[in-house]
């Protein structure tokens, strides 16, 4: 384990914000780190870019990074996991609330490869809506209709020819993800998708099994990205 300083914080709202580093992290779009904090819990944080993660307070390690100050440091391991595959033609990019976080590091890094990106992403309401204005190319849902389409971002997926596109990334919350590869499977696009999954990790290098999939599958080391006919009937 080694530590960083946290060099600048975006407070996106009362609950998301995203802590830079004062180093970039030899790293991938996907892949994830490790982070401790003294007195917390260990936890694992996708990087939304190679120097930051973007945490929304859920449990008592998440809520005390939110209330973290510039200067502090934090420990870190890693960067760990199976990044996202990468392509220079059309992508669509699936992100269903805190789940924008490792799809945001991926829309830099394919945009600046000359890829043509677009972006659906839905949350609860406006608040949960983060890094917006950094998309070129997207389209918002809310649940409550506070922000753009009214409904989930599957509603949105839906109308969409995803046929048009080379890849589909994916990551939100497990219903989301469960329900785009069902939809994806029925189109047929499976092999064309990639999903970020989330599961609790402890060690974060494959050796503890508390991610392990019904196929034995580790999700810290075989994942966290998978294609997606890897993950049918798994999730």
């Amino acid at each position: 384990m080694f530590t960083l300083k946290i060099d600048k914080i975006i407070k996106h709202s009362d609950s998301i914000s995203t802590l830079f580093f004062n180093s970039r992290l030899k790293s991938y779009p996907g892949q994830f780190i490790m982070l401790n904090l003294p007195e917390y819990e260990e936890i694992p944080l996708s990087l939304s870019s190679s120097a930051s993660v973007t945490v929304k307070a859920v449990g008592e390690t998440t809520k005390a990074l939110i209330r973290i100050k510039a200067g502090e440091r934090v420990g870190i391991r890693g960067p760990f996991g199976k990044p996202f595959s990468f392509t220079d033609k059309r992508a669509l990019l699936i992100a269903g609330g805190i789940g924008v976080a490792p799809l945001f590091y991926l829309y830099d890094y394919l945009s600046d490869r000359g890829a043509e990106v677009e972006v659906l992403y839905g949350a609860k309401t406006s608040e949960e809506l983060v890094w917006k204005d950094k998309f070129e190319s997207a389209e918002f849902t809310t649940e409550d209709g506070s922000e753009g389409f009214k409904g989930t971002v599957l509603d949105l997926v839906k109308q969409k020819d995803l046929s048009e596109f080379d890849r589909i990334y994916v990551c939100g919350p497990e219903g989301m993800l469960k329900e785009a590869l069902n939809l994806l499977k029925k189109l047929n696009l499976l092999e064309r998708s990639e999903f970020s999954l989330e599961r609790y990790m402890r060690c974060g290098i494959g050796l503890c099994g508390s991610c392990v999939l019904d196929d034995g599958s580790r999700v810290c080391a075989d994942g966290p990205v998978f294609n997606g006919k890897d993950l049918d009937g798994l999730i």
